[in-house]
C-alpha cells in the first residue's frame, strides 16, 4: 500500500491544480514523511479540504465538509478474519465505514471489486478500478552472482502460502543446483518449516536497492500467495525483467496479464515441475523475460494517480485541495 501511495503522491507533484496536504496521525511519523514528500503536513482535527483520499483500504476518520474517496485494496479483513475478536473489530470497522460514508470507492483490481461487491452484498459499479503500477525505479540492472536461485518476497501470513512453494522445492531441488532466496519475514510455522528444510536456502532482509538486483538476477521470482488484492510486487519483478511464476489465484491473473506461468496455488506438484524445467530450460526463462517486459511496457504509468484525481474531483471544479 505504501508504494501505491507513493507514486500517486509523487505523480500528483508536478500538477499545478493539485494542492496536497498530508494528514499524518501520529506525530513520531511527522520528521520522516517531511524528509520524503514535498508536501505540508497537517492534522484531521485541523485540516480543511476541499476532497480526503483515505488510500490505506480503510476510513478511519473523517474530515466533516469534504468530499470522501477511498482506496479499498482486498476484503482481507472478512474473508480471512482475524481470530481475536478484538483486533478483528479494529480491522473491519474502518471498512465498514468506509462502505457506509465513502462519496467514492477505488480498488486495485477487478477481481477486488468483485469480491467487495460479494461481501458487502453491494452493486459492483460502486467501485472504479485503479489498477498499481510500478515506479520506474524498477527496472533491469546488472547483477553478478555465483550461483542459481528462485525468488520469493515473504510475509508473516497464511495466504502467503510459502508452505506450498517450500515442498516444491525440496521436490525440485533436494539434490542442490539451486537457491531458495527468501526476502522478509516469515510467520512461525513457516520458520519451522524452513528449519528442516531439504534445500540449498539464504534468507534475506534487502532494501529497495537490494531487492531490485535481486529481481534481476534470479531464475525466476515465485508468487504463491492465495489471496492478494493485486500483488505489485509480481509487476515489479516483471519490470525488473525476472520471469514470474504465480499462483492462479485472486487477483495475480489480472496483475500478470498473460505474461507469468500461472499454477493452482496449493499444487505441489506443478509448482515442482515448473520450477525444475524453468531451472533447466534458458529458452523458456529467456521467453518469460520478454513477456514481462512486454507487459510492464502496456501499463499507464499515470493511470491511478488520474483515476483518484478524478474520483477526488468528483463535479468539474479549477482546483482541489486534497
Amino acid at each position: 500500500m505504501g508504494r501505491y501511495v507513493r507514486r500517486v503522491l509523487r505523480d500528483w507533484e508536478n500538477d499545478p491544480d493539485v494542492d496536497v496536504a498530508l494528514i499524518v496521525r501520529e506525530s513520531a511519523h511527522v520528521a520522516a514523511i517531511a524528509r520524503e514528500l514535498p508536501y505540508r503536513i497537517a492534522r484531521a482535527s485541523t485540516v480543511k479540504a476541499d476532497a480526503v483520499w483515505y488510500p490505506w483500504n480503510a476510513m478511519r476518520f473523517v474530515v466533516p465538509r469534504a468530499r470522501t474517496v477511498v482506496t479499498l485494496h482486498d476484503a482481507f479483513a472478512f474473508t480471512l478474519p482475524h481470530r481475536e475478536l478484538v483486533a478483528r473489530w479494529r480491522e473491519q470497522m474502518p471498512i465498514r465505514r468506509a462502505i457506509r460514508k465513502a462519496d467514492a470507492l477505488a480498488v486495485n483490481s477487478a477481481w477486488s471489486a468483485r469480491e467487495l461487491s460479494r461481501v458487502f452484498a453491494i452493486d459492483p459499479a460502486r467501485f472504479t478500478v485503479a489498477h498499481p503500477v510500478p515506479d520506474p525505479f524498477w527496472k533491469p540492472v546488472e547483477t553478478r552472482t555465483s550461483e542459481p536461485y528462485v525468488l520469493v518476497v515473504g510475509g508473516p501470513d497464511e495466504r502467503k502460502n510459502l508452505r506450498t512453494l517450500f515442498a516444491a522445492f525440496a521436490h525440485a531441488f533436494s539434490r542442490g543446483g539451486v537457491t531458495l532466496t527468501i526476502a522478509g519475514v516469515l510467520r512461525d510455522e513457516d520458520e519451522q518449516i524452513l528449519a528442516g528444510a531439504p534445500f540449498s536456502f539464504r534468507r534475506v532482509w534487502p532494501d529497495d536497492e537490494d531487492l531490485r538486483v535481486l529481481y534481476s538476477g534470479a531464475l525466476a521470482v515465485a508468487v504463491p500467495s492465495s489471496y492478494e488484492g493485486y500483488g505489485l510486487m509480481a509487476v515489479e519483478a516483471m519490470a525488473c525483467g525476472a520471469p514470474v511464476i504465480a499462483a492462479d489465484a485472486a487477483a495475480l491473473p489480472e496483475a500478470c496479464d498473460g505474461a507469468a506461468t500461472l499454477l493452482p496455488p496449493f499444487d505441489v506438484d506443478a509448482w515442482a515441475t515448473t520450477l525444475h524445467a524453468l531451472a533447466d530450460d534458458a529458452g523458456l526463462r529467456m521467453a518469460l523475460h520478454e513477456e514481462s517486459l512486454a507487459r510492464v511496457a502496456r501499463i499507464g504509468r499515470l493511470e491511478p494517480a488520474r483515476i483518484t484525481l478524478d474520483l477526488l474531483r468528483g463535479a468539474a471544479t479549477d482546483k482541489v485541495s486534497a
